[in-house]
């Protein structure tokens, strides 16, 4: 666990040596939803193309035929110093500031060039209401005499290093995806144009400067950089300010507000609508808590989601990583239906319904997919994209956790639960309800005298229980599917609706019939409802010999030999329970944490959140708010050891969120 993080009110702090530092470019992560970067900083030395770089939501390139990448961006945070012509080396620690509040990063260290010194002050925010823009302003004060030169520019050697769905393997190749086409300089400022590979997506980056200390040269492209030298002559103890406005725009903006061009381009008139905007967003969404570590937990898990939702973009949804990282290739994962979208459905109902319009507007994709895969109606896929094809390349997982097509009707559910948003309901929900009813009821295998419908070949959330037969999260889960679907199709007589989606009372009554034959497995030994048909038969073991240290279980055992042991790698039964309810005893559930709870390995960064709601909801408040604490500090003190890795666990804040509004 690291401890080397300081948790304020409201800002995270580090003091560290160097300047690479995974884990601290992870948690220093700032961004607007649109576009962000990870917590690297101008003037390092070295090239790390696949950590440099910058995500912009939506921006997927192809790294083989129908599969895509979550494109690593050039950077625009590019910049060298020199010092009477030498270049300046780092002196100092450096001092990180994430400033909640006002949703900016600062740093604060020191260059030199022989004995000649520069305490420089770095900062850097994206303007929340232009998502085109970041902003980034340097403070140089020298300590002598000094003829400074500051190079600032775009570099744009950032590569992929594709990560493969097993996520037992690594990989070590570099994929440029995101190639320069052209720089074109228009004297008070220059732009450069990239295009995705294979997906053909064009990125504009435009540079100007605000730096009436220095004299600006002529743009100079390096075949690795295009930066524009910029020169100033200092006496001890000035301060040289250089102002730098990127605006980034691409091909797919379809956003109004990424078009618009404010009328005073410089730092403080941005930074003061930008702080205003801030100020307006946490005086309507903050919560109290009543200790200072969950508080400022709560608080950067609530900044980090929305720092990684393009609220007004109805065609992007929220990666596993958000904007932080590429892994699992940047795609949306049932993270965002089932663990993110409830903090937007109560902090932000534009954000909330743009997420659900995702889905909605992938429709299309899910019937062919469900085409794909030999089925009927629509199957959303375990791993989406842009467009919402499949992007998984592994059989087992793929293919069997068809729980994610339940979790989107739910999610939906809950918008219009929510919301009272009728013509959403009418026109968006209610189709992706009854094509997914369809699947489900292609889906199912019935047994041979008609009484019993069982889902064969499935796996739910636990993923270590192998394949296998009627798990219960999903069975319920598809049930609920089935009654939202009965229900539109009720809503949907008389309207032309009705008749286009090939609706009949026949068919509506079938899917009452399968959600009636649907089963809720229970433990032929003690009578409780268990995770699923064959999880009785797994072999006890101890946990203790699986978990070493606090890394996850699958890096020291195989899968095969986990799917054989009787343990849970994250919350299954008990997330059911959290979701729905309603549908369950009080008895019933204080005996699903009594026979999981002491089980589970906590092998997903979703486990430990999921374990707190159900705590909470059901009146453990002590054990509730253990494992409230280690949830929100899952990235702050790296307890999985993959923040730095992997970037940050989105999921888990939105999972944290619902938590914690529980005390």
């Amino acid at each position: 666990m690291r401890n080397d993080l300081k948790l304020l009110p409201w800002e995270i702090c580090s003091e560290a040596a160097g300047w690479n530092d995974d884990f601290l470019e992870s948690v220093f992560f700032l961004g607007n939803g649109r576009m962000g970067v990870r917590g690297y900083l101008p003037f390092e030395p070295d090239s790390r193309p696949t950590q440099q770089g910058l995500f912009l939501a939506g921006i997927f390139g192809e790294i083989k035929d129908g599969i895509t990448d979550f494109v690593n961006l050039p950077s625009p945070i590019c910049e060298t110093l020199l010092l009477n012509g030498v270049p300046a080396v780092l002196a100092s620690s450096i001092h990180r500031t994430l400033d909640l509040k006002s949703a900016s990063f600062h740093a604060d260290f020191t260059l030199a060039a022989g004995d000649t010194r520069a305490d420089v002050r770095y900062t850097r925010f994206f303007p929340k209401e232009l998502p085109a823009l970041l902003m980034q302003r340097f403070e140089i004060r020298v300590q002598n005499d000094v003829e400074v030169e500051m190079r600032s520019g775009i570099n744009f050697s950032s590569c992929n290093s594709p990560i493969p769905d097993d996520q037992v393997k690594e990989n070590t190749e570099l994929v440029q995806l995101a190639p320069l086409q052209f720089v074109t300089d228009n004297g008070n400022l220059f732009s450069c144009t990239f295009e995705t590979v294979g997906t053909g997506l064009r990125i504009e980056q435009e540079v100007r400067f605000y730096a009436p200390d220095f004299t600006q040269g002529i743009v100079q492209n390096s075949g690795a950089e295009v930066t524009c030298p910029l020169t100033a002559h200092a006496v001890a103890g000035q301060t040289l300010v250089l102002e730098k406005l990127v605006r980034i725009r691409t091909s797919r903006d379809a956003d109004e507000r990424i078009a618009a061009a404010p009328g005073d381009w410089s730092f403080h008139a941005l930074w003061g609508a930008h702080t205003a905007a801030w100020s307006h967003t946490w005086q309507n969404c903050d919560r109290t808590l009543p200790n200072e570590e969950l508080q400022i937990g709560l608080r950067y898990s609530m900044f980090q989601l929305m720092a990684s939702c393009a609220a007004h973009d109805p065609t992007v949804s929220i990666g596993a990583r958000g904007l932080t990282h590429a892994r699992y290739k940047g795609c949306y994962f049932w993270d965002t239906d089932l663990f993110m979208l409830p903090f937007f459905l109560k902090n932000d109902k534009t954000a909330a319904k743009n997420l659900c319009l995702y889905r909605a507007n992938a429709l299309d994709a899910a019937r062919d997919h469900a085409k794909k895969m030999n089925a009927a109606g629509a199957r959303y896929p375990w791993m989406a994209a842009l467009g919402g094809s499949e992007q998984c390349e592994t059989w087992d997982i793929g293919c069997s956790e068809v729980h994610i097509t339940a979790d989107v009707a739910y999610a939906l559910g809950e918008y219009c639960r929510e919301t009272g948003d009728e013509e959403f309901y009418l026109h968006k929900a209610a189709p992706v309800f009854i094509e997914t009813a369809r699947f489900w009821v292609s889906r199912y295998t019935w047994n041979r005298a008609h009484t019993q419908a069982d889902l064969m070949f499935c796996k739910g959330p636990d993923e270590y229980c192998g394949i296998t037969r009627n798990n219960l999260f999903t069975n319920v889960m598809v049930q609920h599917n089935l009654a939202l679907a009965i229900d539109a199709a009720k809503a949907l007589q008389g309207k032309s609706a009705y008749q286009n989606l090939g609706l009949s009372e026949e068919e509506t009554a079938s899917w009452q019939t399968l959600h009636d034959a649907i089963i809720w497995p229970h433990d032929p030994d003690s009578g409780h409802l268990a995770q699923d048909e064959t999880f009785h038969l797994l072999e006890p073991v101890d946990i203790a010999t699986l978990k070493p240290n606090l890394g996850a279980s699958y890096h020291h055992v195989c899968f095969d030999r986990l799917q054989r042991y009787k343990v849970v790698k994250q919350a299954d039964v008990l997330l059911l329970m959290t979701r729905l309810p309603e549908l369950f005893t009080k008895e019933e559930k204080m005996q699903a944490w009594n026979d999981f709870e002491p089980l589970c390995l906590h092998d997903s960064t979703l486990s430990f959140a999921s374990h707190a709601l159900f705590a909470l909801q059901n009146g453990l408040r002590e054990k509730g708010i253990e494992y409230l604490r280690k949830a929100l500090l899952l990235d702050l003190r790296d307890l999985m050891h993959n923040t730095g890795k992997e970037g940050l666990h989105l999921a888990g804040m939105g999972e944290s969120w619902q938590a914690a509004c529980l005390l």
